[in-house]
């Protein structure tokens, strides 16, 4: 089985966690923006959810939502044209909402902030991204706040989690 199977059965099944898949040596895992976007003047970053584009604070954080990530920030809109980009990492983390590591478990009091615990639980899954003809790209972030979820059903996005966010635009190779 080559790498690249294996990293779509891992990711599958919710089993990359915390650690980073290197495939340098193993093969390609590829997502491929298969049509144009455009990253909004005065960011690097676009969102997409339900299959659409969204301004970054109409994000529902709860469902699940990617991120497309560029290198720099410019004054003017950046279209991206269509293309592949070779996965050179997955990361897996749980994060609380100022971005800091979150170690499970959570009790349902301190999720909802009542005894100073996070009052937000972001489950991240992150592909580092690499193209040869667009160096611009870093990354595309797949995540959702599962703070309302009760614990024992908190989870990772699933592929079909991530295909759903990202609609037409992007395919997972």
């Amino acid at each position: 089985m080559t790498f690249r199977a294996i990293a779509l059965v891992l990711l599958a099944f919710g089993l990359v966690t915390g650690s980073q898949a290197d495939d340098a040596d193993h093969g390609q895992f590829v997502i491929r923006l298969k049509q144009p976007l455009t990253i909004p003047a005065d960011s690097a970053t676009v969102r997409l959810q339900y299959g659409h584009t969204v301004a970054m604070n109409a994000v529902q954080d709860v469902d699940p939502y990617c991120i497309f990530e560029l290198e720099t920030v410019r004054d003017s809109p950046q279209p991206v044209e269509p293309g592949s980009y070779v996965v050179t990492s997955i990361q897996r983390r749980i994060q609380d909402f100022s971005g800091m590591p979150v170690m499970p478990p959570i009790s349902v009091t301190g999720a909802l902030g009542e005894d100073g615990g996070p009052s937000q639980i972001y489950y991240v899954t992150e592909f580092r991204l690499k193209s040869d003809s667009d160096h611009r790209v870093r990354s595309l972030r797949c995540e959702s706040n599962q703070i309302s979820i009760p614990s024992p059903n908190q989870h990772h996005l699933t592929l079909s989690d991530m295909k759903s966010a990202t609609g037409n635009y992007f395919d997972f190779e």
